[in-house]
């Protein structure tokens, strides 16, 4: 179906003769993304006995609300895995108050920094106080985890070759608007796609910092680099699960466990949208650049950061021969908008391999009905937005957490 639509696409527009150049592009684009779909569908999780060890859970906070980490924290006490070690890293906050959660769960140990010196730091402050562990999972502040969350991000380490395990996100205020609805199916969808792709590959690109594990021993050998990686001649303070999923990369395999879920809290309000994905995308330009340079020409990874290179680049010549050759290109336009609807249709398909006991089918359909509005919203405003980072990179402020934006 992809590919007979693909094709009566190009069909469509350029006439009936159909260029040389213009077929071999057509048919390298649908081979890739074909390739794609199968991989992503044949993806399964590791059903192996977690590996043995013991685990520090590692939470780095920031003017998050307590409400929200208090769920954390309680999410943690009710595993199935017990980790070894909780540590909560609060990276001077000056807008939350911890006291009564510190109270509350006394089994958790608690890091102050007295300045703000950024997640990284805090990150490798909560790691310190396990020196032992075997595994570290890293977390975001507001995402909770399913019961069985840590038991089964451990079982893909019964491969000793595997040096990081990317968790599944799930928003848990999928509901709460429509941003929510229509950035949480479009997220889930792409980490079913593009994520379990990879996987299948042993070259996850993205660990979500929401919910993620890796050897002890490669943080403790790589935290110089990590802490101390440069951009512009001054220190990246940015992007901390991409570095360290580019780590990982660097020293084995890097993998998806879909059946690990985390529950984080996605932005409510526009302007916390826009500040995070200027954010995201100032530090996957610099991790790009990282993966060009570093990693293996023969590695999966590599040729999938030069696919994602060339298809944004594609979209921005596109985009500019629709404008400046309309209206002649009112064909070319009209095909593009067909696509907007129908791939993420198409990607959408595997958001009902996974069930939640808070969304009914109806519901879950309310979001895939919101996906093309999605990539709409990406075309007309992300897009450009992820210009501005490329342009912006060097600048490494946080953008965000000012303030307390998101309320449980």
């Amino acid at each position: 179906m992809l590919i007979a639509g693909s094709f009566a696409l190009h069909w469509r527009v350029l006439g009936h003769h159909v260029p040389v150049g213009a077929l071999i592009a057509w048919t390298t684009v649908s081979a890739i993304l074909v390739a794609q779909c199968i991989m992503s569908w044949c993806h399964r999780p590791v059903t192996l006995r977690s590996a043995p060890g013991t685990v520090a859970v590692v939470v780095p906070c920031y003017n998050e609300d307590p409400e929200l980490l208090g769920r954390v924290l309680e999410s943690l006490r009710w595993q199935t895995r017990v980790p070894d070690w909780v540590i909560v890293a609060d990276d001077c906050s000056d807008q939350a108050d911890y006291s009564r959660l510190r109270d509350r769960y006394p089994e958790v140990l608690w890091v102050r920094h007295r300045i703000n010196l950024g997640k990284k730091h805090a990150q490798a402050s909560a790691w310190h106080e396990a020196p032992g562990a075997d595994y570290v999972i890293t977390m975001d502040s507001d995402s909770e985890l399913e019961h069985r969350a840590i038991e089964e991000i451990l079982r893909p380490f019964s491969d000793p070759r595997v040096t990081g395990v990317a968790g599944v996100e799930m928003a848990r205020n999928w509901n709460k608007n429509v941003l929510t609805l229509a950035i949480a199916a479009r997220s889930l969808a792409f980490q079913l796609f593009a994520m379990s792709g990879q996987s299948v590959a042993r070259s996850v690109l993205i660990c979500p910092g929401a919910f993620s594990a890796y050897p002890g021993w490669l943080l403790r050998k790589c935290e110089y680099a990590y802490l101390n990686e440069r951009f512009c001649g001054q220190i990246c303070r940015l992007g901390d699960d991409t570095m360290l999923t580019f780590l990982a990369l660097m020293h084995g395999r890097v993998v998806q466990q879909p059946t690990a879920f985390s529950f984080p809290v996605y932005p409510e309000k526009l302007k916390h949208h826009l500040r995070q994905w200027v954010r995201w995308m100032r530090a996957s330009t610099i991790r790009m650049l990282w993966r060009l340079r570093y990693l293996p020409l023969t590695s999966y990874g590599w040729w999938f950061t030069v696919w994602q290179l060339g298809t944004f680049t594609a979209g921005i010549g596109v985009t500019i021969l629709v404008i400046t050759a309309w209206p002649a290109s009112e064909s070319l336009a009209l095909g593009g908008l067909g696509g907007l609807v129908g791939w993420p249709i198409i990607l959408a398909v595997r958001l009902f391999t996974i069930r939640r006991s808070d969304q009914t089918r109806w519901q879950m359909l309310r979001g895939v009905a919101l996906m093309p509005l999605a990539a709409l919203w990406y075309l007309l405003v992300l897009r450009q937005i992820r210009l501005w980072g490329i342009f912006t990179c060097d600048r490494q402020g946080w953008n965000t957490r000012q303030k307390i934006e998101v309320e449980a």
